[in-house]
């Protein structure tokens, strides 16, 4: 199994946290070089997918122990 999504994006900005279109998690941009060094832009790096579903299911268990 793949527990990686596949998904890079470019975003217009760096400042600001996007969400995968893929799996929906969110990430902060890194910057894109140019062959000559220089910014080239801002894209979302390579993630996991299910850390987020894990942390879902661990909540909802924690809610029904208590």
């Amino acid at each position: 199994m793949d527990d990686w999504c596949d998904q890079q994006e470019s975003v217009p900005d760096g400042d600001r946290i996007y969400r995968c279109s893929k799996c929906g998690k969110r990430l902060h941009p890194r910057k894109i070089f140019g062959s000559d060094g220089e910014l080239a832009g801002w894209r979302l790096p390579p993630h996991k997918k299910k850390g987020h579903k894990i942390r879902a299911i661990k909540d909802r268990q924690r809610k029904i122990l208590t």
